[in-house]
């Protein structure tokens, strides 16, 4: 997808997901349930998933900002 230049751009129709697709809320939310879902399995035990968790759900919190 490239013009007569050469240069990279969007399709003419825009993306259709990614962080600017969804709006804040549904980042915020997903954010919130991954970090809860991180934090009980740190607490079980699970220190690999929950850190994983941890680290995906404020990834996703950062598009919140």
């Amino acid at each position: 997808m490239s013009d007569d230049h050469g240069t990279r751009r969007p399709p003419h129709a825009g993306w259709t997901l990614g962080a600017g697709g969804l709006p804040r809320p549904v980042w915020a939310g997903m954010a919130f349930i991954l970090v809860v879902v991180g934090v009980v399995l740190l607490v079980s035990g699970y220190m690999g998933y929950g850190a994983l968790i941890l680290v995906v759900g404020a990834a996703a919190g950062v598009n919140v900002l």
